[in-house]
């Protein structure tokens, strides 16, 4: 079931969609790996290092700024993935693209690219950008009981926030948001099937 999973997957992130609406920002990219274990389908995820300038300490997905010798945003994703946690090009399947994600507080425009990854895979941890890698099913992450939706304090303002629990970890923003862009996805194509 997950490779059908994968192959629908890729068939809709390479249907042509409405373009969101332009909005300016720092322009970044994130991959999304995906990997097949013990019957699901998992999403891997970072603890970005707490002596980072932006986003210190929040679960992310792989990925960075885009540098000037990047020839493309996909160049980014697989760049910074393998600089953070060692997966090379070569290891990425890539999949499709998901639509742009902005950060509020940072203002990083950020695309994030789909790619399936091999498993089990002996990550290679910088720990000057990366405190950990873990991952979670979309099993997992597809229970309403994984989803919060709270009201937290960030610099003095009550700011609306939805965000994945499981185990300790908490997974909210940008990176959020591209899980639950990724999820819909996958709703709306088991939907489809049945």
């Amino acid at each position: 079931m997950p490779d059908d999973d994968l192959q629908a997957l890729r068939r809709a992130l390479a249907l042509p969609r409405p373009h969101p609406t332009a909005t300016s920002g720092i322009a970044a990219a994130v991959l999304v790996p995906i990997f097949e274990r013990d019957g699901d389908l998992h999403l891997l995820y970072t603890t970005r290092s707490a002596g980072l300038p932006t986003h210190a300490g929040q679960v992310s997905f792989p990925g960075g700024r885009r540098a000037a010798t990047d020839t493309s945003l996909l160049a980014t994703a697989l760049r910074e993935t393998h600089e953070e946690i060692g997966l090379t090009a070569g290891d990425v399947d890539v999949i499709g693209r998901l639509d742009p994600i902005h950060t509020f507080s940072s203002n990083f425009l950020i695309t994030p690219f789909v790619g399936r990854i091999p498993y089990p895979h002996a990550l290679r941890i910088d720990a000057r950008e990366v405190d950990d890698a873990f991952s979670l099913p979309l099993g997992v992450l597809l229970d309403p009981a994984t989803t919060v939706a709270e009201t937290w304090t960030i610099e003095g303002r009550a700011i609306p926030v939805t965000a994945y629990r499981h185990d300790g970890r908490t997974i909210w923003g940008a990176t959020q948001r591209i899980t639950a862009s990724l999820l819909d996805l996958v709703l709306a194509i088991r939907a489809g099937q049945d």
